[in-house]
């Protein structure tokens, strides 16, 4: 089945119930299909059809929910982007994905302008904001507002067409662009519901990024469990139990990072007094934390990536003290394989390696990149570069294996970010890598200065706050004579600039708390 004829079945059985949540607005799911309608009809005014690919550059708002939804009911493909993108990174993404049109935000606009000056069709959704005025610049509420809510032209669709790329992590390039079915979506928010036993009377939260693979745990979901779904402009600890007693949510698909930044919070004589009941994507160190202190009923384990969606999920029990992500469904065959590719025996740390047991569940490639998807699909099993292993049927995540690095929940890409710091006009050579900080990653960039310069960090921090997204600025700056690498290919030791930690390191966070002014 397509996603169209999927969502708009459900929002036929509960035409008058409320749906969607944000900032004080409610909308019934009559309502949002309405809206979705009226952002495909604009789209197909503009000529976008079938196979058309259309950019996302918005915040978490309704907006972002239409243009996304709104291009998919014509068969276009959704390619949502993060807003904090800019630069050789934006356009090279951008000309790597063709983009018939792509939908920005006011407010980020002007800085993107001449990345985004190759795609024919620039809508700009101005909110609250007065419009741009530009030639060849559309204004998105001028377009939407013209619209009928009629339903769009009838496109025939099946569950195995790409609905969307998204994005992920670039180690050595770009960031991928993984091309995700519609059967995709479809089967991995019914497993969730199933799986989390959720249904019509619960209200999901979703305040992370929706060009992330989070849209189909936290919205997708939603409506597969008719439920309601309550949008976050973004995620905040200090504010997010106020949040769930004012919108009465029930269900959080978050991500490791935030529980503990929750658990970090100081506790306050309410903190049980809220209506959360499940909660997904937590580690077991923080489980029996926000069992006992937040009152949270259900915390469910999920091994999953944007490329294979969610071969296993479990609810962990009272006291779990590994990283238990549950047995393999009947959808997926998960095995551990040595770097020769031979599956490893219970109990022996791997490679995780995952196989689709039915069609159109897993990502259909990398657009434009079919050397990467190879390499990825070796010898038939999707390696997923984490390392784990099988206790008793169940898989137990250990670590990434890949040089990712994870920030706030974003993965930095490596190699963009490099070639930033390495065009600082002092700087010879540069390098990044993951290190642990008090509650996350975070980056830290090794650095071989040109002689006869003296760039001070303060300079280069300034210079990569202008150039690189806000989660890819590096925390940490250490100036070294040389970087390590490996003799014949000159690769970098990333391991080796790890393993030094951040004793040695410049720290851009206590060097604000000593000059508050900086």
């Amino acid at each position: 089945m397509d996603l169209r004829t999927w969502m708009e079945d459900r929002v036929r059985r509960n035409r008058d119930r409320a749906f969607l949540f944000f900032e004080g607005q409610q909308y019934t799911y009559g309502e949002f299909d309405q809206n979705v309608s009226r952002v495909a009809n604009a789209l197909a005014g503009l000529g976008i059809t079938r196979g058309d690919k259309v950019g996302i550059m918005l915040p978490n708002t309704p907006h972002h929910l239409y243009t996304w939804l709104g291009a998919m009911k014509l068969g276009a493909i959704d390619v949502p982007i993060n807003p904090q993108f800019k630069g050789k990174l934006l356009s090279d993404m951008v000309r790597l994905c063709e983009l018939d049109a792509i939908v920005i935000d006011h407010d980020i606009y002007d800085g993107v302008r001449d990345d985004v000056a190759c795609v024919e069709k620039k809508i700009v959704d101005s909110a609250k904001g007065p419009p741009v005025t530009e030639p060849q610049v559309l204004c998105f509420s001028t377009l939407v507002g013209a619209a009928t809510a009629d339903d769009p032209p009838v496109v025939e669709l099946t569950g195995s067409d790409i609905a969307s790329f998204i994005f992920t992590s670039g180690t050595t390039g770009l960031p991928k662009a993984a091309m995700l079915p519609h059967a995709y979506y479809i089967h991995h928010a019914e497993k969730w519901t199933r799986t989390m036993q959720t249904s019509r009377d619960d209200r999901f939260f979703c305040p992370l990024p929706l060009y992330h693979v989070v849209r189909v745990t936290g919205f997708v979901t939603a409506l597969a469990s008719e439920a309601s779904f309550v949008l976050g402009r973004r995620f905040s600890a200090g504010s997010f139990w106020d949040q769930a007693r004012e919108d009465r949510f029930t269900v959080f698909a978050g991500h490791f990072a935030i529980y503990e930044m929750l658990l970090s919070m100081p506790a306050r004589p309410d903190d049980r007094d809220n209506p959360l009941q499940k909660v997904s994507g937590i580690l077991a160190r923080s489980v029996d934390g926000i069992r006992e202190r937040f009152g949270v009923e259900k915390c469910y384990n999920t091994f999953g990536m944007t490329e294979a969606g969610f071969p296993c999920i479990m609810e962990f029990e009272q006291g779990a003290s590994e990283d238990i992500c549950g047995p393999p469904g009947s959808d997926f065959r998960v095995k551990i394989f040595d770097d020769g590719d031979d599956e490893l025996p219970e109990g022996e740390v791997g490679e995780i390696v995952v196989r689709p047991e039915r069609p159109d569940i897993m990502f259909k490639g990398y657009y434009k990149q079919e050397d990467k998807t190879l390499e990825v699909f070796d010898n038939l099993w999707f390696h997923t570069g984490d390392l784990g292993y099988m206790r008793q049927g169940n898989l137990v995540f250990t670590e990434r294996r890949s040089e990712s690095i994870r920030r706030k929940g974003e993965f930095v890409p490596i190699s963009p970010t490099e070639e930033v710091l390495r065009a600082h006009p002092g700087v010879k050579d540069a390098a990044i890598c993951g290190v642990r900080s008090e509650l996350d990653e975070e980056v830290k960039a090794c650095l071989v200065l040109k002689q006869g310069e003296e760039p001070g960090p303060e300079e280069i921090i300034a210079y990569c706050e202008e150039n690189l997204p806000r989660f890819a600025v590096p925390r940490y700056l250490e100036f070294l004579e040389e970087l390590p690498r490996t003799p014949g290919t000159e690769k970098v030791q990333r391991y080796k600039l790890r393993e030094r930690g951040t004793g040695e390191a410049w720290d851009r966070e206590q060097s604000r708390l000593r000059n508050p002014g900086s």
